[in-house]
């Protein structure tokens, strides 16, 4: 990190889709090595930990969501909108160091707080209060992340992607690392995992926030926590939304249940996540910096309705892949015990298509700096997710608890859409967009109602619908021409064309 890169930021050049592609690229192969590490420990958290434990790690995420609302966590949502905004170098290092020292501020007064409550919150929460130890790890785990956000956010809005992802990937390892040594080795097992996360992000927090002053300075601006708070405060009441309508269900799934079936419905809501993190992030990372820059161009809606189009084809084929291969893959992959989250694992996909949605479809808002209705479309979201889960929950369990939040996250699209729309309207590219919904919900529907006989039965039927899938993609004009074009011309010669649009 450098301060010539915060001056050269005030230079604009033509943008090119073909940029935030090349950077999808590399942050897309870390996400990747990082799910793939992940993947290959699920056999060994399934057997060392049971489903009790995989619930009271749901519920200290539950717990997380609630601290971090009190911390102010969303305070740092304005850093790339006021980074671009800001005209002068000076003002761009302000909004950046005094981003960090806010957030730094706010998270270790709410650890504190927390901490001296976790009796209290162990017993409301977790049914316990001598399980107030791990509430205060996961607590100060969350603390340390204040470290780290600002510092992650510079290196993506200089697009620095292959730093930005060697600094998760060496994270990861130290994170696992201590997660083998802790829950394999020393059978600590809740407890192991809460403490690997608070080392990781101590260390890697301190050394990356210490780069980052360094770089930038302490130039704290009143102006500038004037604004990130403005932007920053209506999504606090947001995040109170968007926890219930994320975390509330497992609050009503341990009171209608018992923990085990919190950690079964946990582990088959980890896909949703899963999603997000290899069919939307890659492409956010690069995306949700490059948005506002792209608002002042006069061919804004072109490269809007391509980017939407481009996202959706990461996107539904990463959710149909989840949902045609959950069954395979927990029959690989995880122990007995949680074989019963495969289930949920289609519904839970479902939801996070639409939440990905309408995290690009917020930016209309964003621009007019009209958070104040992102707030009120989750809290009506949450609403309807209330609503589900005491009516749903009770009945049908994980089942009942996955189409509340489908019906939450609906709505809460609805809403966020229609409103973005009316305050700045963009000509999206529905028609493909619309083509490749319908032919996965065909092909995912085939896939769950058809049964195969076996393991190797299953494997062969959901690798036949993968296949029909892509094929629907290019024979249902999903592509453009010039995308067919550029395909042909990547399988003809790999090499060469990865290296050309690389540079």
């Amino acid at each position: 990190m450098g301060q010539a890169e915060v001056c050269d930021a005030t230079v604009q050049a033509p943008f090119r889709l073909a940029r935030v592609g090349k950077h999808i690229l590399i942050y897309g192969s870390g996400v990747l090595l990082g799910k793939a590490v992940a993947f290959v420990m699920l056999p060994i958290y399934t057997r060392y930990l049971t489903p009790a434990d995989y619930g009271i790690l749901q519920l200290t995420d539950l717990i997380i969501e609630m601290i971090s609302i009190v911390a102010g966590s969303r305070l740092g949502a304005g850093i790339f909108y006021y980074f671009h905004k800001a005209e002068t170098p000076v003002e761009k290092r302000a909004v950046l160091s005094t981003a960090i020292a806010v957030l730094i501020a706010s998270y270790t007064l709410a650890a504190i707080g927390a901490s001296v409550a976790a009796p209290l919150i162990a017993e409301r929460v977790l049914g316990a209060r001598e399980l107030a130890g791990l509430v205060r790890l996961a607590i100060w785990g969350f603390a340390c992340q204040s470290l780290l956000i600002v510092p992650m956010a510079y290196l993506q809005l200089h697009d620095r992607s292959v730093s930005y992802v060697a600094v998760s990937a060496a994270k990861l390892v130290v994170q696992l690392g201590l997660n083998i040594l802790l829950v394999v080795y020393w059978r600590r097992g809740a407890e192991g995992v809460l403490l690997s996360t608070l080392i990781a992000n101590m260390l890697f927090g301190l050394a990356l926030a210490a780069s980052l002053v360094s770089d930038v300075g302490l130039h704290t601006s009143r102006a500038a926590i004037r604004d990130l708070l403005r932007f920053g405060l209506p999504f606090v009441a947001t995040q109170v939304a968007t926890m219930i309508a994320t975390y509330g269900d497992r609050y009503f799934l341990r009171t209608a249940s018992d923990l085990s079936v919190v950690g079964i419905y946990g582990l088959a809501y980890q896909f949703g996540f899963l999603l997000t993190m290899v069919g939307f992030m890659p492409f956010d990372t690069v995306w949700d910096p490059a948005r506002f820059a792209v608002a002042r161009r006069t061919d804004r809606d072109a490269v809007y309705a391509r980017a939407f189009v481009y996202m959706n084809l990461l996107l539904v084929t990463a959710a149909v892949m989840l949902a045609l291969f959950a069954e395979d893959i927990l029959r690989l992959m995880a122990g007995p015990a949680f074989q019963a989250a495969a289930n949920l694992i289609p519904i839970i996909v479902i939801a996070y298509v639409i939440q990905c949605w309408t995290q690009f479809h917020s930016l209309g808002i964003l621009i007019r700096e009209r958070t104040e209705i992102i707030t009120m479309a989750n809290w009506v979201g949450a609403g309807v997710a209330l609503v589900g889960y005491a009516m749903l929950i009770p009945r049908w369990l994980g089942y009942g608890a996955a189409v509340a939040t489908v019906a939450s996250f609906a709505v809460r699209e609805f809403l966020v859409y229609n409103r973005a729309q009316g305050l700045w309207p963009i000509k999206f590219n529905w028609p493909p967009v619309l083509r490749l919904v319908a032919l996965a919900t065909v092909v995912c529907t085939v896939g769950v109602l058809v049964a195969a006989n076996g393991p190797w039965m299953s494997l062969a039927l959901d690798t036949s619908l993968l296949v029909a899938y892509l094929a629907g993609v290019w024979f249902l004009d999903v592509l453009s021409e010039d995308d067919r074009l550029a395909l042909r011309r990547f399988l003809r010669s790999p090499r060469a064309t990865l290296a050309a649009f690389m540079a």
